[in-house]
């Protein structure tokens, strides 16, 4: 047996995900490789099969009993993403025990999601981040954990300001704001990350303005039908709003010091029957997370599949592009967080106080355990990775090459 040379510690690495795809292509240049080689074997593992349950790849199988799971998700919320490529890509069978099955409960809103959780219906779900708070004060109903913090982001994927289509072209997002004085404004749901940030940007501002807590859908007809003057919406309907000429962003919330958040809960009876699974699943959301980070075209395939009526050049822009214009956006979209560090916590004890004084919840802070961090401290460490897993950094619209 020969003794490996750089080139194979460099694939073994890859493959292994401790460096990304812009890494390794960076270093095997840097050997001599030519990109003609270097993109053969890209595509060979992009396009690389996974490996049927009981033979894993990685060596980070979960031994023991098979699990029988349903997994919730909704694809119209960029939070969900990394859970349409568990699903197509199938990594679920590298990471949960051998003859594990696995049924998708897919929603296009996060409530119904708890309610499958909280009936045993789901043992898994990925949602926004007030619903997920709320569902771990309900341990009356069914005790709820939050595992994993998938995307974190700074007002960049759901705290989003948009005005119909015919509105002024304003100079700054201050401007903007100012023109919805005495105006009416669509949010996403009442206690949603939407009705937070619409009601912090009111407390900060002083406007006086007509809120309307409306569905997603409702809020892009009621833009077109004027019946509305702007709304707060998530991503990817406000990459849609702006691509099919429904309305025009405004302002990121980021301007704001507003933060966003995706968590995936899990039914605790589940970690406690199932703890070897339950962390496999956080490594097959991790590995998702990589791929999403690595792979944008691939991704947005992935989740136009499951979302028809969305354009794969909209949901691109809605993770990997960047508004054009003053809007007050920053260079970071969103981050691949996973872990729950002291910027997440700080996060969540804000909103758990939003969330007390809109009387959606009777507590200010969360329950004894409801953010379960072992699982996802765990994970990390067993994959040889480090968390924040990267930065999904917004591109011109321009580079889309889809």
């Amino acid at each position: 047996m020969r003794i490996k040379d750089d080139l194979d510690h460099l694939i073994e690495d890859y493959y292994k995900g401790k460096i990304n795809r812009r890494t390794f292509i960076g270093k095997a240049v840097a050997m001599g490789l030519t990109m003609a080689s270097i993109s053969a074997f890209l595509t060979a593992c992009s396009s690389k099969p996974t490996p049927p349950a009981g033979q894993p790849d990685t060596g980070q199988q979960a031994k023991g009993d098979p699990v029988d799971i349903t997994v919730g998700f909704f694809p119209s919320w960029v939070g969900g993403w990394s859970g349409v490529v568990v699903k197509n890509r199938e990594l679920w069978k590298k990471y949960l025990p051998a003859g594990s099955k696995v049924t998708w409960d897919v929603q296009v809103v996060g409530p119904p999601i708890v309610t499958n959780l909280m009936a045993n219906k789901s043992q898994i779900g990925y949602m926004g981040d007030m619903p997920a708070l709320v569902a771990t004060t309900k341990r009356d109903v069914a005790d709820l954990r939050i595992v994993e913090v998938n995307l974190f982001s700074k007002g960049q994927i759901c705290s989003i300001l948009v005005a119909r289509s015919d509105a002024p072209d304003f100079n700054s997002p201050t401007e903007a704001v100012q023109w919805l004085d005495g105006k009416t404004i669509g949010v996403s749901g009442k206690g949603s990350c939407g009705d937070r940030f619409v009601t912090s940007l009111v407390q900060k501002t002083g406007i006086k303005a007509n809120i309307q807590h409306l569905d997603p859908t409702i809020i892009k007809t009621s833009l077109q039908s004027k019946k509305i003057d702007a709304a707060q919406a998530f991503q990817p309907h406000v990459a849609q709003i702006a691509g099919q000429g429904i309305g025009k962003v405004v302002s990121m919330g980021s301007i704001w010091g507003a933060e966003d958040a995706n968590f995936i809960l899990m039914r605790y009876d589940f970690i406690q029957k199932h703890p070897a699974a339950a962390k496999g699943w956080i490594k097959a959301d991790i590995e998702a997370l990589k791929f999403v980070m690595e792979n944008p075209y691939e991704t947005v395939k992935m989740v136009g599949d499951e979302l028809p009526g969305f354009s794969t050049k909209d949901l691109w822009m809605a993770i990997y592009g960047r508004q054009s214009g003053n809007i007050g956006a920053i260079e970071e979209n969103t981050t691949a967080q996973v872990v729950f560090d002291s910027n997440v916590m700080d996060f969540i004890n804000r909103s758990f106080q939003f969330l007390k004084q809109a009387g959606a919840i009777t507590v200010d802070s969360p329950l004894p355990g409801a953010i379960y961090d072992q699982l996802a401290n765990e994970a990390i460490k067993e994959l040889g990775l480090t968390a924040p897993l990267g930065v999904i950094k917004g591109q011109p619209e321009s580079d889309y090459k889809g």
